[in-house]
């Protein structure tokens, strides 16, 4: 009998999960003060266990400005993350800085979706309501959708909405990015 549970597991589809990190929401947001032994190195290794027990991570990018995204580009790449830099453009008509991360995470995360067919969960790292109607786009292509904000005081009431919930424990799968908290039920 062990036998053939262990067949039945080794030939289901496995789910596959592209992961998109909005880094400014993420850093912003995640409780601090962290305590003394905290390791952003670690926290990143717990979330990818986290993700792992829903399925097989296939990619992570982490979209950011340059002056947030470079202090943390060695850590990026021990993790296996890809950083995408998104600079401040200057905005013609008043010449204020406009942050281009939201819109390239976007844009990005469809040609994502749309160049791996077999792509079963994304997940999103923010709590930022802006990306809603992304996620929601996410859920008319059939994808399970994963939250992880930077704390639970972050996160959009929008988002929670979306998250999927997980197939075992019914809970909406959100896992805060923050050794303090818990994901929600």
């Amino acid at each position: 009998m062990k036998l053939l549970n262990w067949l039945k597991e080794k030939l289901r589809p496995q789910n596959k999960i592209l992961v998109l990190i909005d880094w400014d929401n993420l850093l912003l947001n995640m409780n601090i003060p962290q305590p003394e032994n905290f390791s952003l190195e670690e926290e990143f290794d717990r979330l990818m266990r986290q993700l792992g027990k829903v399925g097989r991570v296939i990619n992570v990018f982490v979209f950011g400005p340059p002056q947030t995204i470079n202090p943390y580009l060695e850590i990026f790449r021990q993790s296996g993350f890809f950083p995408v830099v998104c600079p401040k453009l200057r905005n013609k008509k008043d010449e204020q800085e406009v942050d281009t991360t939201d819109a390239t995470l976007i844009e990005f995360g469809r040609k994502m979706i749309e160049q791996i067919p077999d792509l079963t969960h994304l997940c999103l790292a923010s709590g930022d309501s802006d990306f809603a109607p992304f996620v929601r786009e996410a859920i008319r292509n059939r994808l399970k959708v994963i939250i992880v904000p930077g704390n639970l005081i972050s996160l959009s009431e929008n988002l929670i909405r979306l998250a999927s919930r997980h197939p075992e424990t019914s809970k909406r799968m959100v896992f805060p990015f923050s050794p303090k908290e818990e994901e929600l039920s």
